[in-house]
């Protein structure tokens, strides 16, 4: 796995409090730094965490087990703890580091709390003279009730695991039941913005769950954040993998507290690119076409390179190219059946005389044929049942495609070949899909040293960048949320089409992942299906997509599609400020977050000079929006000049923007700074 080794110890001049005082009995050990405190109770192991005069974990104590056996810090006796001035990649403050012995096991547990930052580190280790075999680790875990706001109006955030099946973010509101969310999670108030965002920031052995439970309108009853989740929504069937050695250690868990919950969200996303940093990059965000939108199953050499002349000839003239002056031209699924070799290699040829580049579709960790006995193609010596994924004997499925191991040499042996041959075709564009099986959990893997879901993904994903070889874009299609260091960009949520329901979907994923362009290079918000709704839709469904990342249209533009949805394509892609917004700016962030499962109706991106801010109506009726101007972070008592980007209409902004957007359509302002 590529990731920065640079998380050093060293010894330097930084100030911290290491006290301690006794209370009930119990020896409480007391370290501050910068705002942080760290009180540990010596007694138990239990740590309170609080920044400033709040409290942000209260009474946690590391667990760890194998399924359903359970121990925990307290099972240890007396603690030690210690501390050490810390500088690492995170920054630099105190290590406390507590340790434990019982059962002939030694817990070694560190917060690394930074001068600093708005966020504190843990992470935990298990050793055994004879070793240790674990499948679950939570360096947080906390059953004590805590006022974690001053008011009510609080909310958890669902953050799903992978984004197959439709599945949603969600916001549940204190007193309510709150879903297990993975890798991260935000505790945040509506008004005031102010959020705790804990998740894991390494994601190379474990699949990360959080728990919350919240019965009251401000205090927070119970915090679980653990390695090890595993449910039908990690599309597991079995429990997470366990992880054997003689010191076995969990995911390194952030716990911050912000004033602004979305900058905590952006602050997650950059350590984790810090621990695992990006891909290189590929060029500039892609604009263009992908076959699924409309052709699918119906893709061929002729219709394709149509297309790719349909885009040359109508829409690159027209402000439609990104950054770099060209547009990508993707077959998606169904080009093997559609186009003969011969054929691929010219249809890539076709789009480079055309200034394009080339596009193509591949599913690595999938067997769609799903005929166990038959031999591999690409490795003979294999029969397919011998790459799959078991479970009691039965291989692993879901979509109706079984699960390959992405350490068996069949897997890798079609890998290797068929991204050559992309390569030697003259492909520029990879997008790769259904990969969240490749992260499944299985009774075994090829590789013994494997036994985690996610330890078999980041190796098949490496597999696949060592092959590529810097020499594709690789766009993740569904896909789970980490590990992020090896593909330049990944669809943020599942298919999106035309309608604004498509949109809202879409946009939902916006709402709580923008910041996941900060892992990735781009997000990707799907293809832009135009034919059979109103201007209005499209409206919103382009707009939904220049503000995401990816820009792909997906109607059918080859000579035999239908005149009027070409006609609604020239006539929506080509405005050129919209467009130029997918040139220039990364994800919009929302300017107030959604209600439940829905999505925020207002996103906004500060450009340095200006604001640009897309204001959605997904009601079919008109609707009146008021935003006041200090939720953009501008002051109310100046004017400011605006431009709607779809209309050119000219307005002066005092106090609030007070405007009325038509059913199912969009807004979208350029205010000046």
């Amino acid at each position: 796995m590529k990731v920065n080794l640079a998380l050093r110890l060293g010894v330097g001049l930084v100030a911290f409090v290491f006290g301690s005082c006794i209370i009930a009995g119990a020896s409480i050990k007391n370290v501050r730094a910068g705002d942080w405190r760290l009180s540990v109770n010596t007694a138990d192991g239990t740590v309170t965490l609080g920044k400033g005069a709040r409290n942000v974990i209260v009474g946690s104590r590391a667990e760890w087990g194998i399924d359903s056996i359970r121990r925990d810090i307290s099972d240890c006796g007396k603690i030690k703890v210690s501390t050490t001035a810390n500088n690492d990649i995170f920054g630099n403050g105190t290590v406390v580091m507590l340790t434990g012995t019982g059962g002939g096991e030694t817990i070694v547990q560190r917060f690394y709390l930074y001068h600093d930052k708005d966020y504190v580190l843990t992470d935990f280790t298990i050793g055994a003279p004879g070793g240790v075999e674990l499948n679950y680790m939570a360096p947080v875990s906390s059953a004590t009730s805590y006022e974690a706001f001053t008011r009510p109006g609080n909310n958890i955030l669902f953050v799903p695991y992978d984004n197959d099946a439709w599945v949603r973010y969600k916001l549940t509101p204190f007193g309510e039941s709150a879903s297990e969310s993975y890798e991260v999670t935000a505790i945040l108030n509506s008004d005031t913005r102010e959020g705790i965002v804990a998740g894991s920031v390494e994601h190379d052995v474990w699949k990360t769950g959080i728990k919350v439970a919240a019965v009251g309108t401000t205090a927070v009853d119970s915090i679980k954040v653990y390695g090890g989740a595993w449910s039908d929504l990690t599309r597991d069937v079995r429990p997470h993998g366990a992880v054997k050695g003689k010191d076995v250690k969990s995911p390194k868990i952030m716990v911050g507290f912000f004033d602004d919950w979305r900058t905590g969200m952006e602050t997650y996303a950059d350590l984790c690119a810090l621990v695992a940093p990006r891909i290189e990059p590929f060029g500039s965000r892609p604009f263009g076409w992908n076959s699924w939108g409309k052709l699918q199953t119906k893709v061929n050499f002729d219709n394709a390179s149509q297309v790719a002349d349909f885009l040359s000839d109508e829409l690159q003239q027209e402000s439609f190219v990104n950054a770099d002056g060209t547009v990508y031209v993707g077959l998606d699924s169904f080009w093997d059946f559609g186009l003969n070799e011969q054929q691929r290699r010219e249809f890539a040829e076709h789009c480079h005389r055309n200034g394009q580049k080339a596009g193509i579709y591949y599913c690595p960790f999938t067997d769609w044929g799903k005929n166990p006995e038959a031999q591999v193609g690409e490795a003979p010596q294999y029969q397919w049942k011998e790459l799959y994924l078991y479970h009691n004997g039965e291989p692993l499925q879901f979509d109706g495609a079984y699960a390959l191991d992405p350490t068996h040499p069949g897997t890798k042996a079609r890998i290797e070949k068929q991204i050559k041959e992309f390569i030697d075709w003259g492909y520029d564009f990879v997008k790769i899909d259904f990969m969240a099986h490749g992260a499944y959990e299985s009774d075994r893997h090829y590789d013994p040293s494997v036994t985690t879901g996610v330890q078999a993904y980041n190796h098949g994903m490496e597999f696949i960048d060592s092959v590529a070889g810097g020499k594709l874009w690789i766009n993740l299609s569904i896909a789970p949320l980490f590990p992020a260091n090896y593909a330049h960009s990944r669809r943020i949520g599942c298919d999106a089409w035309a309608d604004i329901n498509n949109t809202e979907y879409s946009l939902n994923a916006l709402t709580y992942g923008w910041w996941l362009d900060r892992v990735y290079h781009y997000n990707d918000a799907d293809h832009i299906v135009m034919e059979g709704v109103t201007d209005g839709e499209n409206r919103a469904r382009l707009t939904s997509s220049a503000i995401t990342g990816l820009f792909l249209l997906g109607d059918d533009l080859s000579d035999t599609g239908d005149p009027a949805a070409k006609a609604k394509v020239k006539r929506t892609a080509t405005n050129a400020a919209i467009n130029e917004i997918a040139r220039k700016c990364k994800s919009f962030r929302p300017v107030e977050h959604g209600r439940g499962d829905r999505a925020a109706d207002m996103f906004y991106y500060d450009a340095g000079d200006v604001i640009y801010l897309a204001v959605f109506n997904f009601t079919d009726h008109c609707e009146r929006k008021l935003l006041p101007m200090h939720r953009l972070g501008l002051s109310e008592g100046f004017g400011y000049e605006s431009v709607e980007l779809w209309s050119g209409d000219v307005m002066n902004l005092h106090g609030a923007l007070d405007t009325e957007v038509a059913a199912k359509d969009v807004k979208v302002f350029r205010i000046k700074k």
